[in-house]
């Protein structure tokens, strides 16, 4: 019996072309999954940031955009700030920092609270979803 020759290895089988779309397939798919996702960064178009104290301070911004503005109450301040998608307590003069060590917020429901203070930064679809603080 005679070796088979390199000519005869490389013509494709029946199932090559069948694995090649599954594969072209699937890279669709995931690329389609990954854009619906967002861009990683947690932005999604129609999100908003709610910023409210107990003394009266209410801000809404959208959250794929970039703003950075300062909240006073009578018991100090927290500068908030949105960009790339994430809203988040970059600094307070509170004496216990849990706002400024949170984790920035990109998703509905996630709140960024700073008790010493009375506020309270929460991402939602709506600003109605929000309850007014009392």
């Amino acid at each position: 019996m005679s070796a088979p020759s390199a000519e005869k290895n490389r013509r494709p089988r029946p199932g090559d072309a069948v694995l090649v779309a599954l594969a072209v397939v699937a890279a669709l798919a995931g690329a389609i999954w990954l854009s619906a996702q967002g861009t990683g960064t947690g932005a999604q178009d129609g999100l908003v940031v709610v910023c409210q104290s107990k003394d009266g301070f209410y801000r809404v911004d959208p959250l794929d955009e970039d703003v950075t503005y300062t909240v006073s109450t009578p018991n100090g301040y927290n500068n908030v700030t949105i960009a790339d998608g994430t809203v988040d307590v970059t600094s307070a003069d509170c004496s216990n920092q849990v706002c400024v060590n949170t984790e920035p917020a990109s998703q509905p429901g996630e709140q960024i609270v700073c008790l010493p203070h009375e506020v309270v930064i929460e991402v939602a679809n709506d600003p109605d979803d929000v309850a007014p603080l009392a």
